[in-house]
């Protein structure tokens, strides 16, 4: 299969073309960009029957509904090494946020949800289902959970699947049913190794921070509105934060603070102001942001600008009215 990277053209038909060359690789899907990010591009072979490849874009939003779910499509397992990018994954009542080096698993038979914050590498297997043979009630009880791959079969999971999406253009036709069989097997034995969770159990940690992360642009995220919306009290919202090493405010607030950085940063948003970027991730406290981004990152916001593409003209200021919700403290 040749690089399936869309032609150069407006915005809008080249999300469109990259919906069609992932939709013709896998299966129907709709992509929904949220925000400026490379063009997305996938690559890919199709060793054995076993398509392997390579895909990066941008943030965005991408379903497979029941409406879109045919009897003529294909039906795949589809397996995910994270490599980087924050993302979620939804299906089956299920719902994850793996990370780099993670694999998670769904299938194509069943609506799934993905979600990307950021500008993300992926390589992703689709695995037609009848290979996996009596193991696919395994799968079934494992979609949308992160498997790390720190470990035994779950490591060489991981290696084979970066060796082979590194080795697209020199997979051989004889070598396809051997590779497939490789694939296939170190997937299952990296399942294996994963414990299922309880029937009916769902992390709220992951569906916290899912909750957070499709609201930072909203001044009023703060940890006591995310108490509210789970139905939980404050105490206990830090106490399943605190079982992950964060507590919320900080966590929400490095997340907004690295989203300001990366917009900063990037060329195609030169001419927005300082202050609308950092409206945009809910912060509306831009008198003190600079002050802030420095305690976390080391330079302020003319200083990562600078950086990334040069002195310029600001084209609008950089600070703003204190409004308490939205602030950076």
């Amino acid at each position: 299969m040749p690089s399936l990277r869309p032609a150069r053209t407006s915005r809008t038909e080249q999300v469109e073309r990259f919906q069609q060359v992932a939709s013709d690789a896998f299966a129907p899907m709709r992509i929904r960009p949220t925000g400026p990010g490379p063009d997305g591009e996938l690559r890919g072979v199709r060793p054995g029957g076993v398509l392997v490849t390579r895909i990066v874009g941008g943030p965005c939003v991408v379903r497979r509904s029941r409406a879109l779910i045919g009897s003529g499509d294909r039906e795949l397992v589809k397996v995910a090494l994270h490599g980087r990018g924050r993302a979620g994954v939804q299906q089956d009542g299920r719902q994850c946020l793996p990370g780099a080096g993670d694999l998670v698993v769904y299938e194509t038979v069943r609506p799934y949800e993905l979600r990307f914050w950021d500008p993300f590498d992926l390589v992703v297997l689709g695995i037609p289902r009848p290979l996996f043979g009596g193991h696919l009630g395994r799968l079934a009880a494992r979609t949308a959970s992160v498997v790390p791959t720190d470990g035994g079969g779950r490591r060489l999971a991981a290696l084979l699947l970066r060796e082979a999406a590194g080795e697209l253009d020199a997979m051989g036709r004889e070598a396809g049913p051997h590779v497939a069989d490789a694939l296939v097997s170190v997937v299952l034995s990296a399942l294996a190794e994963q414990p299922v969770a309880a029937p009916g159990q769902d992390d709220l940690g992951d569906r916290l921070l899912t909750y957070c992360l499709g609201r930072l642009h909203d001044p009023g995220l703060t940890p006591a509105s995310v108490a509210r919306a789970h139905h939980v009290s404050l105490r206990y919202l830090h106490k399943v934060f605190g079982a992950r090493g964060l507590t919320p405010a900080a966590w929400i607030r490095r997340q907004r603070l690295e989203r300001i950085r990366r917009d900063l940063a990037d060329p195609a948003l030169a001419g927005r102001s300082v202050a609308a970027i950092a409206a945009r991730w809910g912060v509306l406290d831009a008198a003190h942001l600079s002050r802030a981004l420095r305690a976390e990152f080391g330079c302020g916001a003319a200083e990562i600008r600078k950086a990334a593409y040069g002195p310029r003209p600001e084209t609008g200021p950089e600070t703003g009215p204190e409004t308490g919700a939205g602030a950076v403290p």
